[in-house]
């Protein structure tokens, strides 16, 4: 059972037992209405009584007059008392059909103050009760209490409402948690399933990741082994750069990074000793030829 529930339990119970307070009085206060109306009953059936009993004496003694007296001049006078004797009867029963009618109202005031005298016996607990409340309070009568009470369970099922709204809140803040938490294990499926298959890619793809590593791991070595042949080339032409009388400081010297001018320069150094060379077998070869002229023309 939920806080809310409780609560409205409670205010019920307290409810019923300032409800049967509030009737106690309410039996009380109608009883002694009750035995007002039943005073002024009993006076006016008595006052009923009283007049139909001079009705019906009036009426006796106007037909004792009728039947001991003979028609005579007087006969309008007496044919006037009779009509009145007449009348008076049927007032006379109309009083009497009063009279039951109000003997039957009062018939059921009897059961009604029975049934209310019934009521305020067996609440009387709670009429003693509140009795002894009172006396423990500062109020003045059991009415003051009674709306005292009544103004506290008014604010308590006001309470018990807050409460009952703010339980469903939770109740609802709970139903939306375990949404999302049943979106989120979907979500965590989801990520799961598709890390498997970035994994199974990747077992996939690992032999040519290795293929590619060990082939880059090639091209380094050669590119290493380039580079340090590249250097030694370097290296050398700048002897020979050097061995050529070439400069490498100065404004008409060749930057030691300048390989190419360097080969350039070089390439040039051998054309020219190259051309020496053939001018100077061209010039061995002439004086040869003259020689051996010189020789046969001797002999």
């Amino acid at each position: 059972m939920s806080g809310g529930e409780r609560c409205a339990g409670t205010a019920r119970r307290y409810r019923d037992r300032n409800d049967t307070f509030i009737e106690i009085m309410e039996a009380r206060q109608e009883q002694e209405h009750l035995v007002a109306i039943q005073e002024q009953c009993l006076q006016k059936l008595e006052s009923l009584r009283q007049c139909g009993d001079k009705l019906l004496k009036e009426a006796k003694e106007a037909k004792e007059l009728i039947s001991n007296f003979d028609i005579s001049p007087k006969e309008h006078d007496a044919a006037q008392m009779v009509k009145r004797a007449e009348l008076e009867r049927k007032e006379a029963n109309k009083k009497e059909v009063e009279v039951k009618i109000l003997q039957e109202e009062y018939t059921q005031l009897q059961r009604r103050k029975h049934h209310l005298l019934h009521r305020v016996q067996r609440d009387a607990v709670y009429r003693d009760f509140m009795q002894q409340a009172l006396k423990l309070t500062r109020f003045e009568d059991e009415a003051s209490l009674a709306g005292h009470l009544e103004n506290l369970l008014r604010i308590r099922e006001q309470l018990c409402e807050k409460q009952r709204l703010a339980e469903e809140q939770v109740d609802m803040q709970r139903k939306a948690l375990l949404t999302f938490n049943s979106q989120h294990r979907l979500m965590l499926l989801q990520c799961s399933n598709q890390l498997s298959q970035l994994h199974h890619k990747l077992d996939r793809a690992q032999p040519e990741m290795e293929h590619w590593e060990t082939k880059w791991k090639h091209i380094q070595g050669t590119a290493a082994k380039e580079t340090l042949l590249l250097g030694l080339i370097k290296m050398a032409a700048l002897n020979l750069y050097e061995l050529t009388g070439g400069d490498v400081d100065g404004e008409k010297g060749v930057p030691l990074s300048d390989t190419d001018t360097q080969l350039d320069k070089l390439k040039m150094f051998m054309q020219d000793h190259k051309d020496i060379v053939r001018l100077y077998q061209g010039s061995s070869h002439r004086n040869d030829e003259e020689k051996n002229t010189l020789t046969l023309t001797q002999h």
